[in-house]
């Protein structure tokens, strides 16, 4: 199933449903016309929490609604394209993000120290890295940082370009939502703990970001800033997704770039990640998981930035397109930390703007 948070009209209510053969259609559209009333479908908050009885009611529903798609009311779907899809997990309790993608790890910091290392430290550090690599490309590393689960936005919102960042960036990431956890599950409670999958991106101020690693913590105002963290465009369950290891990934940014990645390059499973957390917390229903950027599909592993006013669209094999349109006008712009971008005084606004 591909379930989804969407608005068929300007101001209406969110409705929760899921694709039906093309078309968008809520639970409560179909359990009125089914005389049905299933509470744990009413919204995903509590899908979620009653997660996996409320997947199986949730797949009986729509397989009564394609052998009785006459007993819908015409008024009741939707075409995809004339609704407002919403953020599938708007209020996640917890966006934890790792980096199991260690290729993208090297490619990142070869770029970094670009920009902030001058010779021969550089070139020290750029052979530490890559050696680093060679030794340990097939080695998960489960560090994690905890991510703004109050910036989330979904398909067609914008982030806020921050006025501290002249080097604004994506992140390509498969996204996990988990059910229900404990402490220590067993290996039957771990493969029922996935809701679903779907597209994480990780928005980043690259030019702010290394001075923050330094503190050991996580990153802060280089990730957390608003409309930091994208996700969409629908949740989509487990027997969908057979290998979240074997995704196709391609990012399109405006008509400049396009960028292609396999989530292959992840060195760890996402049960592992799940087994690795719940080892020492119990995660709350709705926990969004980023398993780190698929290699390839940002713009510091390239040194290739991206333009106010571009369409970042980012798509899974299986998940769909997470598309976000970059703000037009931004600034002003502090000093940067890096050297200047000429090409955004065009897009920055001025005092009487």
């Amino acid at each position: 199933m591909k379930l989804l948070n969407f608005r068929a009209h300007s101001k209406e209510s969110v409705r929760f449903g899921a694709l039906l053969d093309g078309g968008v259609v809520s639970f409560q559209a179909m359990q009125q016309a089914f005389k049905l009333d299933w509470g744990l479908l009413k919204d995903i908050e509590t899908y979620l929490e009653n997660f996996p009885e409320s997947e199986r009611k949730a797949k009986e529903l729509l397989a009564m609604a394609r052998d009785r798609a006459s007993d819908l009311p015409a008024d009741e779907v939707f075409p995809l394209n004339q609704v407002k899809v919403l953020p599938p997990v708007p209020r996640p309790p917890a966006l934890l993000d790792f980096a199991l993608s260690p290729e993208h790890l090297r490619n990142s910091a070869l770029t970094l120290f670009k920009y902030e290392k001058k010779w021969p430290l550089r070139a020290l550090m750029s052979a530490f890295v890559k050696a680093d690599y060679k030794k340990n490309k097939n080695k998960a590393n489960f560090r994690c940082y905890k991510g703004n689960h109050n910036a989330i936005i979904g398909d067609m919102d914008s982030p806020v370009w921050p006025r501290f960042s002249s080097y604004l960036d994506i992140e390509a990431e498969l996204g996990v939502v988990v059910g229900k956890t404990h402490l220590h599950m067993s290996e039957d409670e771990l493969s029922d703990s996935i809701a679903g999958y779907t597209i994480f991106n990780d928005f980043s101020a690259r030019d702010v970001q290394l001075p923050e690693m330094f503190g050991m913590l996580g990153p802060a105002k280089s990730k957390d800033f608003d409309g930091s963290n994208g996700i969409g465009p629908f949740l989509v369950t487990p027997d969908e997704i057979p290998d979240p290891l074997s995704l196709n990934v391609t990012v399109k940014v405006g008509d400049r770039h396009r960028w292609e990645g396999n989530t292959s390059g992840y060195v760890a499973r996402p049960i592992q990640v799940i087994e690795y957390l719940t080892g020492f917390q119990t995660l709350l229903p709705g926990t969004i998981i980023g398993m780190g950027t698929v290699p390839g599909c940002c713009g510091l592993e390239r040194d290739e930035w991206i333009l106010p006013g571009e369409l970042i669209e980012i798509s899974f094999e299986g998940l769909g397109t997470l598309r976000q349109p970059i703000p037009a006008k931004i600034g002003p712009i502090d000093e940067p930390r890096w050297k200047k971008r000429p090409e955004l005084d065009e897009f920055l606004c001025r005092a009487a703007d």
